[in-house]
């Protein structure tokens, strides 16, 4: 199993929340230094580093839940199927923070930053 305990299968499902708000912050500290310097690379960087973790917890919620059986979680009762749970939910959640990370990053290319 990937992720072998309970204590640290939560946060397949709080790290792209997390990652995708540390991205936020973070454009928004480095756009007005970025302005001023005119470089974009940072927040570059910054857009393709939260993608690049997203996928990575996306891929460790799949490991689990391909490890545990790969099937839909069903109504029992035992640790297989809890960790089937928060793995799906887990692969869920790290699609639906990838898209909004990913329109994020589209926004910080496609509009100039600095004509805000």
């Amino acid at each position: 199993m990937v992720l072998s305990s309970a204590r640290t299968s939560w946060m397949l499902i709080v790290a792209p929340a997390l990652i995708t708000a540390a991205q936020h912050e973070a454009l928004f500290v480095i756009v007005r230094q970025a302005c001023a310097a005119q470089r974009h690379l940072m927040l570059y960087a910054v857009n393709i580093t939260a993608l690049l973790l997203i996928a990575l917890v996306g891929l460790v919620a799949y490991l689990t839940w391909r490890d545990v059986g790969a099937e839909w979680p069903s109504e029992g009762a035992d640790v297989a199927t809890r960790t089937r749970f928060i793995a799906v939910v887990g692969m869920l959640g790290s699609v639906l923070f990838f898209l909004v990370a990913f329109a994020q990053g589209i926004a910080t290319v496609y509009y100039d930053p600095c004509q805000l």
